[in-house]
């Protein structure tokens, strides 16, 4: 379907806005019943009881519907504004999101279809790659500041290092027999931490500050 005479929604109307909200609404249920596969213009119109013109109107393209509708489900957005600089509690903040989705019984199903439909779906992974170049600039930053005040071994690679964390989590949550909750995604960051730390100097007992 073509979109190119289509007029844009008067955003100073409050009709748009009220037909926006329903529209993502009505996405946002598609989205955590039926994964992303189910997010199409026509889909979500008929969900939406609208007409599938207004939905183009709106979002043009399906990356955009998408986009929309994955952004308004999200619990928090990564925010480098929102880092306290301090590792162990920066790593709780970035990912304590994706736990609390993992540990949810009708999020986790969701994020497995999304990890499956990013194998084939091109507009499923532009989306998912946006996302998580977002994230990983945040991660990045965490990463590099613990770098620098001796949290972390100046060897540590912020790619690697939110492979290691968010692929722990995801096989715990769908390949394990262990039970992933909120505590045992702790452990894994914990662990994270540990392992990474700066070595010991010879001679000197744990804890005891660095002079």
């Amino acid at each position: 379907m073509t979109t190119t005479n289509l007029s844009p929604p008067r955003p100073d109307d409050p009709r748009v806005e009220r037909t926006r909200t329903a529209v993502i609404e009505a996405a946002a249920e598609l989205m955590m019943h039926d994964g992303p596969g189910a997010i199409t213009h026509g889909n979500v119109a008929t969900a939406a009881s609208v007409s599938r013109t207004t939905v183009y109107a709106h979002w043009p393209t399906r990356e955009d519907l998408l986009r929309a509708t994955i952004d308004s489900i999200r619990r928090h957005k990564p925010d480098i504004d929102g880092l306290s600089g301090i590792l162990r509690d920066d790593l709780a903040i970035v990912f304590g999101p994706l736990v609390a989705d993992l540990v949810d019984e009708q999020r986790a199903p969701m994020i497995a279809n999304m990890m499956e439909r990013a194998l084939h779906d091109p507009e499923v992974i532009a989306v998912r790659d946006e996302f998580l170049t977002e994230f990983r600039t945040v991660f990045a930053r965490i990463i590099d500041t613990a770098i620098s005040v001796g949290e972390l071994r100046p060897d540590v690679e912020p790619g690697s290092s939110m492979a290691s964390i968010v692929g722990s989590f995801l096989f715990l949550r769908f390949m394990s027999s262990e039970v992933f909750d909120a505590a045992r995604a702790d452990r894994v960051i914990d662990d994270f931490v540990r392992l990474h730390a700066p070595a010991e100097p010879c001679g000197r007992t744990s804890g005891e500050p660095t002079r």
